[in-house]
């Protein structure tokens, strides 16, 4: 796996001021706390560095791939899913806004009448819709990506699999899907947020 170039200057700062906390990487790079979340817990995973509590961040010299890193790679997409909100392409944008903020999420999959995938809808998405006067009487397929155009993973594939297409497409969650005659069925969701706790459920132990 490639690092990033913050990856690299975050390993540095802590080959340079080991033992350091996250908030003091965070303010040397004039960063926020919660950006690094993500990259720190990358790097733990690969174990090219280690957290001791109430200590801080040290560099690993003994770097090398372990057990943590196989742990996380054969992991399987139905053993750490969440569950998908979903609405009918039918549905209204009114409908759809509601479920957002019923639900607190930042996704709504966009399903037919035998619920099979037929698109996505974002917050921003939503939000572009907003704009027009007659938005809460238009139907939810007016702010929606279509399939083919929707990122999407099945329930046997790896976790790893998963993080390597939320970081290619950049997106914020992946529908989990099951083929079948006819179509694609939603049977859950993979998020970023997700990824990032299990990578720092492996770091912690």
């Amino acid at each position: 796996m490639k690092l990033t170039d913050r990856q690299k200057a975050i390993i540095e700062i802590v080959k340079s001021f080991e033992p350091i906390t996250s908030d003091e990487i965070a303010e040397k790079l004039s960063l926020g706390k919660s950006t690094l979340r993500n990259d720190l817990a990358v790097l733990g995973m690969l174990e090219v560095l280690e957290a001791k509590p109430n200590v801080g961040y040290y560099y690993n010299y003994d770097f090398s791939p372990g057990e943590k890193r196989e742990e996380f790679k054969s992991k399987l997409i139905k053993e750490v899913m969440g569950i998908a909100i979903t609405a009918r392409s039918t549905a209204s944008y009114s409908d759809v806004l509601s479920k957002l903020f019923i639900y607190d999420v930042g996704t709504i999959f966009i399903v037919d009448e035998d619920n099979h995938l037929v698109g996505v809808t974002s917050r921003k998405d939503m939000l572009k819709l907003s704009r027009n006067a007659e938005a809460d009487k238009l139907p939810i397929a007016l702010a929606m990506t279509r399939v083919p155009n929707v990122v999407y993973i099945h329930e046997d594939d790896l976790v790893s699999d998963a993080l390597r297409k939320i970081i290619l497409h950049e997106i914020d969650c992946l529908p989990v899907v099951r083929e079948e005659s006819g179509g694609r069925i939603i049977v859950g969701k993979i998020s970023k947020t997700t990824l990032i706790k299990i990578l720092l459920e492996i770091l912690e132990g």
